[in-house]
């Protein structure tokens, strides 16, 4: 279980992470279990058919299901397993990822995630799988 100057270190810490920065992610909350990011749609973030990159979906969905999984103390851990569906298109605005934690065993963590606009329409949604890495 973890306490609320754990999940202060988590966001601040992955605040700072050179990616995610260099994307553009905000952490705009984390509770134990789950988290939300967001992501203003930049002329920068667009694939060839000027929408937003699949690899920025995938990026803010891993991201998502990464804090949820840290949220409850375990800051070691990697991603092992990740399945997206791309469901809709954006070329402009903020978009919201909510990631959360669906089954827990004592070292694999199974998460789920949304990427959604502000007014709530899903573009995509994808599960993953989350080692914990020993100390």
């Amino acid at each position: 279980m973890a306490d609320e100057q754990y999940l202060r270190e988590l966001k601040s810490y992955f605040s700072d992470v050179p990616f995610w920065k260099y994307v553009g992610c905000t952490i705009e909350s984390i509770e134990e279990g789950q988290a939300v990011l967001s992501l203003t749609v930049l002329h920068e973030h667009m694939n060839g058919n000027m929408t937003l990159h699949g690899g920025v979906y995938a990026t803010l969905l891993d991201n998502a299901m990464g804090l949820a999984a840290r949220s409850q103390g375990e800051k070691n851990q990697a991603t092992t397993n990740m399945n997206i569906h791309y469901l809709a298109a954006v070329s402009e605005g903020k978009v919201y990822a909510r990631g959360r934690i669906v089954h827990r065993t004592k070292r694999t963590i199974t998460t789920e995630a949304r990427v959604e606009t502000e007014d709530g329409t899903l573009l995509a949604m994808a599960t993953g799988s989350f080692r914990v890495l020993k100390q």
